[in-house]
């Protein structure tokens, strides 16, 4: 993906002013200049380390995708781009909710809604 394609992602879902964290991939370079989202970003280079300290890391989102990925994978075997949201969203849930006793009627309560 293109600095200019994940530039306008970044514009339609971001806040300006927005802290961003990435990884090494070039196409965040755009970041490194002056944008008119004004977006910060922050690099980690994981060749040196996999933190900057003070909490300031990629790995709960790098973890948050594997966990999709293995979902699609194993649960879904096929998605459509058209619902890819959807799938997202679900994921986001089940991440966000995981330690709640209450999740699986939670998610049966809304199923039947």
């Amino acid at each position: 993906m293109s600095g200019k394609q994940l530039f306008a992602v970044l514009k339609k879902v971001c806040k300006p002013n927005t802290t961003v964290m990435t990884d090494q991939l070039s196409g965040y370079d755009i970041l490194d200049r002056e944008n008119e989202g004004n977006f910060v970003r922050l690099k980690i280079d994981h060749t040196v380390a996999y933190s900057l300290g003070d909490g300031i890391h990629t790995n709960g989102i790098e973890s948050f995708w594997a966990v999709l990925k293995r979902g699609v994978y194993g649960i879904f075997h096929n998605v459509s781009v058209k619902y890819m949201q959807r799938y997202v969203d679900e994921f986001c849930f089940r991440l966000n909710h995981r330690n709640e006793e209450e999740a699986f009627l939670c998610l049966v309560n809304l199923a039947v809604k």
